[in-house]
């Protein structure tokens, strides 16, 4: 009887020591695997710069930076970084990314600026982390499949499109609720949809060198909105509704400034109807220029 309770109480013993285990272990290798870091968090973590020094220890890749290196293509092995958080591959002749890239749950910037990719795979949308994303001078994109891709990524913070020909920017626009900033210069838009005023996160936005002729009024529905910029565009007027931004707006750009000449381009606003939008906006800095 002594060594049945003997027996009874060793094994309590074990499976207390279990418990134990499991509940200081588990908790640290779902830490490890799911937390996710701040910008200024990843930066202080180690830099890799290719998928070869990368491979040898995957577990501790948090960012990878692969930009200008010639790659032509971007291994399915990328998979194996499970913890990676931050990859740049700008400015490299990929022409597509492997589907593998989807299990990268805590991708959270990613820039593939520059790169000649066609289609972001299906498998891009279960990426729910992200909160940037660079797309800028992607001119092979087929922006109608990458865009509905996008919509669905629904903590995205920062977009930037830059150089990207799109004929309008989708109604969809409106899901990416908790938006900051959108970068849309030189994308050939003739207009702009009234679903930006539901943006109502958004503090940055740049519509320059496109060919807006008028703005929506739902602008003024962007009430947190800090700077926005409408340079080289074909305005001859804003709606008055943009005198609600008046509290936040710090900036208005009306011209903007050529990268490649230096000189600012403008809008064909006179200068009595820029008068009169800075009465709508008394303490916001307007740039502008008259020929």
């Amino acid at each position: 009887m002594k060594g049945f309770q003997k027996a009874i109480l060793r094994n309590n013993k074990i499976h207390f020591a279990l418990i134990f285990v499991i509940l200081i272990i588990i908790p640290e290798y779902a830490f490890s695997q799911n937390s996710l870091m701040t910008l200024s968090e990843i930066q202080k973590t180690k830099l890799y710069k290719s998928m070869e020094e990368a491979l040898k220890e995957p577990d501790d890749v948090y960012r990878i930076n692969l930009s200008n290196s010639g790659l032509t293509q971007l291994p399915p092995e990328i998979s194996l970084l499970k913890n990676l958080q931050s990859v740049n591959i700008s400015n490299n002749p990929i022409i597509e990314l492997p589907n593998e890239i989807g299990d990268l749950e805590n991708l959270q910037w990613v820039n593939l600026s520059g790169t000649n990719i066609t289609n972001l795979p299906s498998e891009f949308s279960r990426l729910k982390n992200i909160i940037y994303l660079n797309l800028d001078g992607m001119t092979s994109l087929n922006v109608t499949s990458t865009l509905n891709k996008i919509f669905s990524l629904e903590n995205l913070r920062e977009l930037s499109m830059n150089e990207v020909y799109m004929m309008s920017l989708p109604s969809q626009i409106s899901k990416l609720k908790n938006l900051e900033k959108l970068k849309l210069s030189r994308c050939g838009f003739a207009e702009i949809t009234k679903e930006i005023g539901s943006l109502k996160n958004l503090l940055y936005l740049d519509l320059s060198f496109n060919e807006l002729s008028s703005m929506p009024s739902s602008v003024g529905n962007l009430t947190k909105l800090q700077e926005l910029y409408l340079g080289g565009n074909q305005l001859t007027a804003l709606p008055e509704e943009i005198g609600k931004l008046k509290d936040n707006l710090k900036i208005l750009g009306l011209a903007s400034e050529q990268s490649e000449s230096g000189t600012f381009v403008g809008n064909p606003i006179p200068k009595e109807e820029a008068t009169k939008i800075q009465e709508w906006l008394p303490t916001t800095q307007i740039i502008f220029v008259w020929n």
